[in-house]
């Protein structure tokens, strides 16, 4: 039988109450689907990845000394960063460019990827909290994502990054008040996306849906432009709040 490797994971065995998670932190496709037809200058754009969040995820996961987890696979070959019974779980297209490979599929392919690919990941957080939890720590959970600076047809986004969150939580609001004092940085509550509308991700999954503290930070993408120099400055920025 096949084996698949749906996930990476930092520091398994940290003893932290922060968990990382990065739902799109990779653009790859498993062999034998021809890319979904996509290509590789397609596969290299915000349809696929989040540019730069893997990268910043690792190295904030090894400076803070936190379990992280990071798919390894393309949202487009299946979104880790959605509930089950999404319609946009598997898209047949992305901000405008067809997914052939999507086109057409079988409830049975669907439910392939979400028995090899997407189960398995949220089983791994979840094995996570409980282990936490069994030595009495409360887990955290912490979503990095980023986001285009304009999908097309739609309006600039003028932030460099935005905290979203369901319910308001003290660890998100801390996030965001530290955040905002930075004079350099646009931030706001909820944006692009409002998570409070779409109720959906890891963090929702699996911090809001058990009553854990949870956040997710979107950051631009042409904040990692240079990838190493963008990991760099926002696991800085990061780092010494979470620290706290």
């Amino acid at each position: 039988m096949q084996e698949f490797n749906p996930y990476k994971i930092i520091n398994p065995h940290s003893q932290n109450p922060l968990i990382l998670t990065c739902e799109h932190a990779s653009a790859q496709i498993p062999a034998g689907y021809d890319n979904l037809g996509l290509s590789a200058a397609e596969l290299d754009t915000h349809i696929a990845r989040d540019k730069g969040c893997g990268a910043l995820t690792e190295m904030l996961a090894k400076k803070l000394n936190c379990t992280a987890f990071l798919a390894n696979y393309s949202r487009l070959f299946i979104d880790y960063n959605r509930r089950e019974n999404e319609a946009s779980l598997i898209l047949n297209e992305s901000d405008g460019v067809a997914v052939k490979g999507n086109q057409n599929l079988s409830a049975a392919e669907r439910e392939f990827r979400l028995k090899h690919f997407h189960r398995p990941y949220y089983a791994a957080i979840f094995a996570k909290i409980r282990d936490l939890q069994a030595q009495n720590i409360t887990p955290t959970l912490f979503s990095i994502h980023g986001f285009t600076p304009q999908l097309k047809g739609g309006a600039f986004r003028p932030w460099n990054a935005g905290i979203l969150y369901v319910k308001e939580n003290p660890f998100a609001l801390r996030l965001l008040a530290e955040l905002q004092k930075n004079p350099d940085l646009k931030i706001d509550a909820n944006v692009p996306y409002d998570m409070r509308q779409y109720n959906t991700g890891a963090a929702a999954i699996c911090g809001e849906d058990i009553g854990l503290q949870n956040a997710v930070i979107e950051i631009r993408d042409t904040e990692f432009d240079d990838i190493a120099a963008g990991a760099k400055k926002w696991c800085q920025i990061l780092s010494r709040i979470l620290r706290c």
